[in-house]
Parts: C-alpha cells; sequence; structure tokens
C-alpha cells in the first residue's frame, strides 16, 4: 500500500558515483573500506518493507534520495567477521557521517531519518493495554510483558483493508515475508473476515517484537488495532489427565480421563488439497545456510519443486512438542539459523516409480505454531492445538525437493508429517497415522530445454518398504527394507559418534576398500570426506546423537567453488630426517586433509597446528605414502592469508631427487564440504647420494615402544656413531644412551616428558629415524 513513508522514494533514482544531487535531493555516500576478503561483503539500502533501492558488494556508490527520506543501510559478511581494520564501512548523508563499522559480525544496520517504528531496529514501545494506530504498512512495536499469559492483538472491527499481524523475538532479514516464516506467531485472516486476530502466550521478561500490516498492499491507509491482556494461561493442570495443558498457568477445574473419548490423542492431518494446489517449478540461488541445511545438494542456480503443507489437528489432544530447553531431545540446535529445528517434522521424499530413493534434500521442522488465532502455542512453545494448524507457505526456506540433478523421467514425491509416528513430548501418540502423507506421481522432462514437471493420473497411496500403507519401514544402507544397516556406523554401535570417526581413520590407514555404507559421499573410496561427514552427522543434535535430521542425508557430495586450499613443501631437514608442509587457507576453516608424497618413505607424522585450536588425529599410510588428518572436535584451522605450519613428516628413506606433494585428495572445510585444493611451490630437491646408505624402516627398532622408564634401540645393519632424541618440534633432548651389547643400546627415559618424540641415528655410512612413545 501506499503510504506517507513510502511515498517519499517515488523521486529516488541511482547516479552515478561522485554525482551532484539535484535540489530537492540529498545526497548518500557508501564508502567501504576492503579488508583481504573483500568477497565476503554486501550492502544494500531498503525502505521498511524491505524493498531494495541500491545495493552494491565490496565497493560504494553515490545515490540521490528525496530529502528527509526514510531508509536503512545495511552491511553484511558472509563469513560472519566483519571487515578487518584498518578497513571498514561509513555512509554519509549530505556530507553528515551518520554510520560506521568495523568488525559487525554478520550484519550490521543503520537507519537514517526514519519515524520511530519504520523498522524492527527502531520499534514502537507498547506500554498500556488501548487501540493504537499504525501509521504505514509495517509498522514495529516493542513489548515486554510483566506477568506470562495470554494477550491479544486484533484488527478486527477496526479495518475493512485485509490486515496482518506478525510476531517476532528477533528480527527478520529483509525482504520481509508476507506469510509465517520466522515469526514467533501469526495470524491473518481468522475469526473476523479478512481481519487478524490473534491470542498468543507471551513470557514475563521476553521482549517481543510486533509487525502491523496488511496483506499484498491492500490497506491504502493507517491501520488501527488492539492490544490487551487477556488473562491466565487456563486449563487442567494434572499432568496424569488426558487434556493436561503444560502451558496453563492457572487450573480452569475442567480435567478429562479414561475412558472419556477425549484421551484418544492427537492426529495430524496433511491437507492434500493445500499441497497439490501450489506444486510449481522455480529456480533458487543457493545461499549458504540452503547447502548448510540440507535443502540443496550443491551451490549456484538450484531448480526446485516448492509447494505448501498445510498440518491440521483433528484429534482430541493437543500434539505438544514444547521448546528447546524443556525437550532438548527433540531439537536441533547447531544449525544455520541459529535458532532450534524441531527433528522428524517434516520429511520430503523422492523415490522412483520402484522405490528406490532419490537424493533431493530436506525439510526441517522449523517451529511448529498455531496458526488459526485462538491456539496457545509458538515458537517459544510448540504444538498444535486441538482443532488448529501450522503451515508452511511455498516461499519458506526448504519448502522444497531440490531436483537440478534428478534425470528425466517417473517419480514419486511423498511429503511426511511426523514420518516415524513419534509420540508427542508428553508421550500421546496419534490415533491414526494414514493421513500423515500426501504421494504424488510426477514426470520430470527437459526435452523443451527448460524443466517441466507434469502430475501423473493414478499415483497410489504411499507405502513403506514392507508394503505398509503410511508405514514408518525404510531401507537401510545396505538396501535391505527395515535392516540394521546406518550409513557410516563404522564402529558397528547403531549409532554415529567420535569412535565412528575413529574408526574411519583406521580404514584409511588400513586401506579399507569402500562400501556403501561406508561411503557417504559416493566417490567409491574412503577418505577423511567420510570420516568429516560423519563427524558432521554426529554434531546435529547433541542432545540426542541417534536423532535423523539434515546432517545425516547421505549420500552428500558438496564442493563449494568459493573454497580454494593450498598445500606446499615448506622445507626439507636433511640432518633430522623431516620435512614440513604448510598450508595456505585465506578462504575456508580446514577441518580435515588428506595428500600424498614423492620421493620419501615416511616413518610417522605430527601436527604442526595450534593443538589448544586445532586438536586433531593425524595419520600416514605407507603403502601410499599418504599423510591424512581430522579434528574429531569442533575445531578447523582457522583461515588465513599467511600460510601457516601444517604437519611434520619424519622419513626413513629417501627415494628420489626431489620431494613432491603429488596428488592431495581432500581439504574439508568446516561445513564438511570439500573445498578446491591446489599445491603451490617447487618440489624440494633432496641433494643426497648414496641412497642406498639410508636406515630402512625395519632396520631401526625401539623395544618397549610405548615406554616408561627405559627403552632399547636395536640397529639390524650398522653401527651408530649419533643418537639423537628431538620432539615434534625439533627440541633436541639430552638423554643417556648406552651401548649394552653390540648393534643394542639402552635409553634413560627417566627424564624425558611423556609425548611423542623422533629418534634419529647417525651410523659410519648410513642413517634414519624412528618413533618413540614415552608414557
Amino acid at each position: 500500500m501506499k503510504k506517507s513513508v513510502l511515498s517519499l522514494f517515488a523521486l529516488l533514482f541511482v547516479l552515478t558515483v561522485n554525482a551532484v544531487c539535484p535540489p530537492g535531493l540529498s545526497e548518500v555516500i557508501v564508502r567501504i573500506v576492503a579488508d583481504n576478503y573483500p568477497q565476503e561483503t554486501s550492502w544494500e539500502i531498503a525502505d521498511n518493507t524491505g524493498t531494495i533501492i541500491a545495493s552494491g558488494l565490496s565497493t560504494g556508490d553515490t545515490i540521490c534520495v528525496a530529502q528527509n527520506s526514510c531508509a536503512q543501510f545495511t552491511i553484511r559478511d558472509s563469513f560472519g567477521d566483519g571487515i578487518f581494520t584498518p578497513g571498514g564501512y561509513y555512509v554519509y548523508v549530505d556530507g553528515v557521517l551518520i554510520a560506521q563499522g568495523a568488525a559487525f559480525g554478520f550484519i550490521a544496520q543503520h537507519q537514517f531519518n526514519c519515524p520511530q517504528g519504520s523498522f524492527c531496529t527502531l520499534p514502537i514501545p507498547l506500554t498500556t493495554a488501548g487501540t493504537y494506530t499504525a501509521d504505514f504498512d509495517d509498522t514495529w512495536y516493542t513489548y515486554t510483558p510483566g506477568v506470562t499469559g495470554t494477550y491479544n492483538f486484533t484488527t478486527c472491527s477496526l479495518n475493512t483493508c485485509n490486515t496482518q499481524i506478525w510476531l517476532y523475538t528477533t528480527c527478520p532479514s529483509l525482504p520481509l515475508q508476507e506469510g509465517p516464516a520466522g515469526t514467533f506467531a501469526y495470524n491473518d485472516d481468522n475469526n473476523c473476515g479478512t481481519q487478524a486476530n490473534m491470542d498468543v502466550v507471551l513470557v514475563a521478561g521476553t521482549r517481543y517484537l510486533v509487525r502491523i500490516g496488511d496483506n499484498l498492499n491492500d490497506c491504502a491507509g493507517p491501520i488501527q488495532f488492539t492490544f490487551s491482556y487477556a488473562g491466565p494461561v487456563t486449563g487442567c493442570m494434572d499432568p496424569a489427565a488426558c487434556n493436561y495443558n503444560p502451558v496453563a498457568t492457572a487450573s480452569n477445574g475442567n480435567c478429562v480421563y479414561p475412558p472419556s473419548p477425549l484421551c484418544n490423542g492427537p492426529d495430524l492431518q496433511l491437507d492434500s488439497l493445500a499441497l497439490v494446489s501450489t506444486l510449481s517449478i522455480m529456480t533458487r540461488n543457493a545461499t549458504t545456510c540452503d547447502v548448510d541445511e540440507g535443502c540443496v545438494l550443491g551451490y549456484g542456480v538450484r531448480q526446485v519443486i516448492t509447494f505448501r503443507t498445510k498440518i491440521n489437528n483433528i484429534g482430541t489432544q493437543d500434539f505438544y512438542i514444547g521448546s528447546p530447553s524443556s525437550q532438548p531431545g527433540q531439537f536441533n540446535l547447531n544449525n544455520c539459523h541459529g535458532h532450534a529445528h524441531y527433528e522428524g517434522y517434516g520429511d520430503y521424499r523422492l523415490s522412483t516409480l520402484s522405490g528406490i530413493p532419490v537424493p533431493a534434500g530436506h525439510k526441517n521442522g522449523f517451529c511448529v505454531i498455531d496458526l488459526c488465532g485462538f491456539g496457545q502455542y509458538t515458537c517459544g512453545n510448540m504444538g498444535i492445538s486441538v482443532g488448529c494448524y501450522d503451515a508452511y507457505g511455498s516461499g519458506t526456506q526448504c519448502q522444497w525437493l531440490d531436483v537440478t540433478d534428478v534425470p528425466d523421467g517417473d517419480y514419486r514425491m511423498a511429503i511426511l508429517v511426523n514420518s516415524r509416528h513419534l509420540p508427542d513430548a508428553l508421550g500421546r501418540y496419534e490415533i491414526n497415522f494414514a493421513n500423515n502423507v500426501v504421494q504424488i506421481c510426477i514426470n520430470l522432462s527437459r526435452s523443451t530445454g527448460t524443466l517441466v514437471f507434469t502430475r501423473l493420473p493414478n499415483c497410489t497411496p504411499y507405502v513403506d518398504c514392507l508394503g505398509v500403507p503410511a508405514g514408518t519401514a525404510e531401507m537401510d544402507c545396505n538396501g535391505l527394507c527395515n535392516g540394521p544397516g546406518i550409513y557410516g556406523d563404522a564402529y558397528n554401535d547403531a549409532q554415529l559418534n567420535s569412535q565412528d570417526v575413529s574408526t574411519y581413520m583406521d580404514f584409511i590407514e588400513g586401506g579399507l576398500p569402500p562400501s556403501i555404507c561406508y561411503d557417504l559421499n559416493g566417490d567409491a573410496r574412503i577418505s577423511v570426506y567420510d570420516a568429516s561427514l560423519v563427524n558432521w552427522c554426529q554434531r546435529g543434535n547433541p542432545s540426542n546423537p541417534a536423532s535423523i535430521h539434515n546432517h545425516c542425508n547421505f549420500p552428500r557430495n558438496i564442493q563449494n567453488p568459493s573454497d580454494s586450499v593450498g598445500l606446499a613443501i615448506k622445507s626439507i631437514n636433511l640432518t633430522n630426517n623431516y620435512i614440513d608442509v604448510e598450508i595456505s587457507n585465506p578462504t575456508a576453516n580446514v577441518k580435515a586433509y588428506q595428500f600424498s608424497l614423492s620421493g620419501v618413505t615416511i616413518s610417522s607424522v605430527v601436527s604442526l597446528a595450534d593443538p589448544i585450536n586445532f586438536p586433531v588425529d593425524v595419520r600416514f599410510r605407507s603403502a601410499t605414502n599418504e599423510v591424512f588428518a581430522i579434528s574429531v572436535e569442533d575445531s578447523s584451522i582457522q583461515r588465513s592469508f599467511v600460510p601457516q605450519d601444517l604437519v611434520r613428516i619424519y622419513y626413513s628413506a629417501i627415494t628420489d631427487t626431489a620431494v613432491c606433494i603429488n596428488l592431495i585428495k581432500d581439504v574439508i572445510n568446516q561445513d564438511a564440504e570439500k573445498t578446491n585444493p591446489f599445491v603451490y611451490g617447487n618440489c624440494k630437491a633432496t641433494t643426497i647420494t648414496g641412497l642406498s646408505n639410508l636406515f630402512k624402516p625395519a632396520d631401526l627398532v625401539v623395544i618397549p615402544n610405548p615406554a616408561s622408564d627405559k627403552a632399547f634401540l636395536h640397529l639390524s645393519n650398522g653401527k651408530a656413531n649419533e643418537i639423537s632424541v628431538f620432539d615434534a618440534a625439533g627440541k633436541l633432548f639430552n638423554l643417556t644412551i648406552q651401548p649394552i651389547r653390540e648393534n643394542w643400546y639402552e635409553l634413560d627415559l627417566h627424564e624425558l616428558p611423556v609425548g611423542v618424540y623422533f629418534i634419529i641415528v647417525n651410523g659410519t655410512d648410513s642413517r634414519g629415524a624412528t618413533r618413540l612413545v614415552k608414557m
């Protein structure tokens, strides 16, 4: 709709940099001083509806706007660390500096010439009950209740146009959504025609943001609404009762007990008409969150089938979910959005007509709330009341199936709610699961040069792999219906945890051939990428490691086109027989790596990365001369424009005139994505002659190993002229070392701290190195 604030933008237009604005227009200058990561910076200027009126990347601009017009400047950093000083951003209006900053994290916002209420960052306080007038579309208010209870926001009987009411706990991103996406509570067209009426439970001391607006610019003038306290939340407060209300703060004296028919249970019904009538294909430029959440299967432009889902509770009891604090096992807190996702709620599947699953993304639960106006559940305390519903519009993130890489053909598309038939947080099971799924058969075709889909007639109802209608049985990783196989369960204990990551490292070290249950990215080999995917999966829900969520959808094979990581041989120490490798990772935090060397025989490896910031399991495989490592904790090598020491590789023999990194198999970033690896620098010459005069690994034996007080070194070939002991950092330790008989030497370890050490042996015509562990 056209309001006084918005009409000021009618004269706005973009001029060239350093333009002189005509009379009646103000000059807005955006100046960006970029750091070493200019590709991460972007900015925009928008009106209060989220309409973008100017934008840019890491360079600024000069624009002209109507004098005294309201706008908001937003700057973003895709990595989340702002702009490194001495860089920063500066915004001037008619020569006056109105905003500046540098280390702003992911986002910073500043308004200029804006009346209170025009943006969520400038809300109007609601202090007392009464009737208020929202002067322009999407007017923002804030309210912090003094008592927990039910509050009413309504536009009923006060307006004739189509109004909406939104409630948030944090500012939403722009542009603003028309529907409930991202809200704490929402209402539209309920109980009083096209007006909005919301009864919502608010918690004392919590700050809420209220947005008053219309539907698709339907209102031509201000919107009136009434705000009031409706009273405490009343209901049955006896946990033993069928109608126990966990939200209630005051008893209504009306508890129901078995065998009352009101004790039957909740019943979630998927509205098939709402789904089928909204099916469409759209293109989406995948965001980092889209990929991170598993909603799409790659970066760039994706083709997705979108739709609306509406879930009604037609049972006799509420379907109560609760909150992350009260029911942590039901939520995934480790995700890109930074807020709780309810696990196992929506499940969107694609398969061939014969039932073979086709990877097509994953649906997140987000918030499960009452949208009928009289309900009691919000994002702060989730559920669906009896007679109420929850809905996800087709514009909501992840409300789709990614079919970009799906070949042309016929498929079954199944949309399920509560697909695992789980009870709610109070242990109440649904009374009917047959209405929890809608299945549609479609044909995908690109024969015209554009992807189109066609609904196929006579699509049979959904059955699981056992043939049970709306059943829960699924194929395991070995293709067995309801079989025991779990993708990534290398430790074979029926769950994914750090033991599996360590077992994957054992697999790589031992050269285990790939199997479908362990090859998580589908490339027919076992590598640190598979180990990273296990780690990625098991960290998705720390409160419930066995939960199923988007991090555990396999195969997953994502390559981040923006992340490049290089490796180089930094130096070779020919005296102490080790090679130092460094890493250049200016664009990515590195979680794992795997590469191979040529020209040497590896005897041991040790990480040179900071053990506090990057605790790592680093190993080598002698058969392939590979070095590989992964952090089993939620840590990574932080990105840096300056190369960083990565790993020290001790060798027992030099086998060529130069040492080279001849292959980088994988470098994995912090989001379990493959980066674009490269080798920089040249191979390092060994300058060693007489290559046969090196001790072979079998020539140097330490007994026992690990050892505590003393150890014995045996040389099977030759005599030692000098024996030295170094730690991983190259520090020399002066130990008492005595020959005890021919080719045997005793090492006194009493003064040696616990740790990993390297014994360097120089003989008359040979030399070599071996590892010692002091425990």
